[in-house]
């Protein structure tokens, strides 16, 4: 594989001795996002006891595991883009500590025989926040898939599992995303490198299909992902970007169906 990065590289980069120390934040993201950062919160108490009746939406959080992506890199077809992963106050009880290994596991792609890689759809995880959010976002494919294949709940999301993954464009937790120089991060430029060289190439052969939710069209016009049509590499626009559906858009969705 002739590529600027590979599989080895994009996961190396995100081992945790790479962290700046008493963060979850990449060292080589450290200066440029400094000034963007909540004050440490270690459990879910400190961050009642700090942000409860001052919430700091536009700010990412340090204590947080960064979720560059979620599911198995190497063997996934569906390669989901969005912008970056969401913040709920629950999130800080994901340090739970099946959770936290889930976590540990995913970042460091030690999935061999795991039957949930893409491990927000495991059931046993279904309180936390990131299974909410997907859940939901899948609810109608998983019903569909139900009805035409009358497989059990359980199969369809281990089977959804192995083919999904969730890629972060910023890998930081926030309740709302506003930071103008995310392109400057080291993380994005990886993140953005591992696009045009593995998945993008991958999705004109035909072994990957990308759906990129926010951001597409800004990133091609600034050169930032390649300019490239095929079936296969499906970019939101306009209105469809605030709903981020996987199930109004029509070649998302078949893109997802045909996978199963």
């Amino acid at each position: 594989m002739d590529n600027i990065i590979d599989f080895d590289e994009f996961i190396g980069f995100w081992d945790e001795s790479n962290f700046f120390p008493g963060t979850k934040i990449h060292k080589e993201d450290y200066v440029l996002l400094k000034s963007k950062l909540v004050e440490n919160c270690h459990n879910f108490d400190e961050y009642i006891e700090k942000y409860i009746d001052e919430p700091q939406d536009k700010k990412f959080h340090p204590d947080l595991w960064p979720s560059p992506y979620c599911g198995d890199l190497r063997n996934g077809e569906i390669f989901i883009l969005s912008l970056n992963p969401g913040f709920d106050c629950d999130y800080y009880y994901e340090k739970d500590v099946e959770v936290k290994q889930a976590l540990k596991n995913n970042l460091s792609q030690n999935l061999t025989n795991e039957k949930y890689p893409f491990f927000v759809l495991n059931p046993r995880f279904s309180w936390i926040g990131g299974a909410k959010y997907w859940l939901k976002k899948l609810d109608k494919i998983i019903q569909k898939i139900k009805q035409d294949k009358n497989m059990n709940y359980s199969d369809i999301l281990s089977s959804l599992s192995k083919k999904i993954v969730a890629l972060e464009l910023v890998p930081y937790h926030s309740k709302s995303f506003y930071f103008p120089k995310y392109q400057e991060l080291p993380s994005v430029k990886k993140m953005l490198s591992f696009l045009n060289d593995v998945i993008i190439p991958g999705t004109k052969e035909g072994r990957y299909t990308l759906i990129i939710l926010r951001k597409g069209k800004k990133l091609q016009e600034k050169n930032l992902i390649t300019k490239q049509e095929n079936d296969n590499l499906i970019i939101y626009d306009g209105c469809e970007c605030q709903s981020a559906s996987l199930w109004k858009n029509k070649k998302a969705k078949d893109a997802i169906l045909k996978k199963l």
